[in-house]
Formats: structure tokens, C-alpha cells, sequence
């Protein structure tokens, strides 16, 4: 049986070593989607080939990264307590690729910096500092590692995120500090954390779109397997 081919968005760096830029991928999300049966593939920030890449791609991961939206519109009013990161190619052609991927319903799973671009793409905003806004929300920023959990998030009754792992609440990672309030006017909330902070969001319309502000490709419970595995389903499905 063919494994379907997932599509994932690269990050891209200036290496201390090199004089050129270069594209990767995180190694456990690429691993995340093999062992749940997918064919990972990585995708560049060439913005004409979006067509192209969505015409043979069976359903695509936006991943997530160290840097902050580079248009203020996209930002809520927020004091900023660090000077932000901006990948202004990969920003504009991950939300491009959003785009598109929706109106063909293509399976689409969003990680961290994925979740708050797709949150964009869904007509929201992203707070760009959440403990400046408060300073109790230090807790999204959690110096433990990827592998360990920082705090619970309830899922929403009735969401798919809720019927895909099977129950109420489950713990994550937490390694971000933007954030998301608010869903997009064309998404809905589908997971939160204790302090209100929305932790997952996803489109009832769509065949699968879902995004997480943590990261699941680490594992901490089962619950993080099985969105993986709902996601190569969909995808093998198309």
C-alpha cells in the first residue's frame, strides 16, 4: 500500500559556519510521520511552486520555528520584550500555502509556529509576547525539555481534536511565547490550557485542519500518537 506523501514546510537558517542559507526539518516530526505510516517529504520556501507541490502532495504539516510575523497588521497591540526573528519568505509562502491547501481541503496539521500561521490564514491575530501582555502566562515559555510536560490542555466537547485522542484533557510540551487568544473568524477553538491560552484550533469544513501550539512529534501521551495517526489517515484517504 502506498504511504501518503506529506508535505513540510522547511526552516531556514544563516549557519555560524557558512556563508549561505540553509533549509532543515525537525527530525521528530519528520520521524512522527513515518512511524504513523506517512511519507515525509520538505518542503522549500518557493512560492510558484505551490501549485505544483499541492498537485502531488497527499496532505501538508506546517512546522514550527524561532521567529515572529513580520507584518504589524497580523499582530495584536502587545508590548514585545525581544527583538523578533523575521522569516519574511517562509511567513508569506506558508500562509499561501495555507491558503490554497484549504480551498482544495487537503489534510493540514499545524505545529507551533504552524498553528499560530495557520491561525493567521484563518482571518486571527497572534500576541507576540504573552508574558508582557501578562505576566502569568510565563508558563507557555517552559525551559524543560521537548519530552516532558509542562501543562494540561482541555479539549472543546464536540471538536474532532477531542474525538481523535479519546478524551477530555491530556498534558503537552509548551516551548512558545507568542500566542493565540482568539480562533480566526473561520476556525474554531479545539483545545486550551489551563490559563485560557488556545492551545489547538481547527475547521469543521475541511476533511482535516487541525494546528496544536505544542509540539506532538515529541510524545508526551498517547494523545499526541493518535493525532498523528488521524492525520495520515486523512491524508492516505484523499
Amino acid at each position: 500500500m502506498r504511504r501518503p506523501l506529506i508535505g513540510v514546510t522547511a526552516d531556514v537558517e544563516l549557519r555560524s559556519d557558512a556563508r549561505q542559507l540553509h533549509y532543515f526539518a525537525n527530525k521528530a516530526m519528520m520521524r512522527a510521520l513515518s512511524s504513523a505510516g506517512a511519507l515525509p517529504v520538505m518542503l522549500p520556501h518557493e512560492a510558484e511552486f505551490i501549485d505544483d507541490y499541492l498537485g502531488v502532495l497527499d496532505g501538508v504539516l506546517i512546522s514550527g520555528g524561532g521567529y515572529q510575523f513580520p507584518h504589524p497588521l497580523l499582530i495584536d497591540p502587545a508590548t514585545v520584550d525581544q527583538e523578533p526573528v523575521e522569516k519574511v519568505a517562509r511567513t508569506r509562502f506558508e500562509l499561501a500555502l495555507v491558503q490554497r491547501a484549504t480551498e482544495r481541503d487537503l489534510p493540514l496539521l499545524g505545529i507551533c509556529g504552524g498553528f499560530q500561521v495557520m491561525n493567521v490564514a484563518a482571518g486571527g491575530t497572534i500576541v507576540p509576547s504573552l508574558k508582557s501582555l501578562r505576566p502569568e502566562w510565563h508558563m507557555h515559555r517552559d525551559a524543560a525539555p521537548y519530552e516532558e510536560a509542562a501543562h494540561e490542555v482541555v479539549t472543546m466537547p464536540g471538536s474532532l481534536l477531542s474525538e481523535i485522542v479519546g478524551c477530555d484533557s491530556f498534558p503537552v510540551n509548551s516551548l512558545h511565547s507568542q500566542g493565540v487568544i482568539e480562533p480566526g473568524v473561520d476556525a474554531s477553538t479545539a483545545a486550551v490550557a489551563p490559563d485560557g491560552i488556545v492551545e489547538a484550533i481547527e475547521r469543521r469544513d475541511r476533511r482535516f485542519w487541525i494546528a496544536t501550539q505544542w509540539h506532538p512529534e515529541f510524545h508526551i501521551s498517547e494523545a499526541d500518537g493518535c493525532l498523528f495517526d488521524a492525520f495520515v489517515a486523512a491524508a492516505a484517504a484523499r
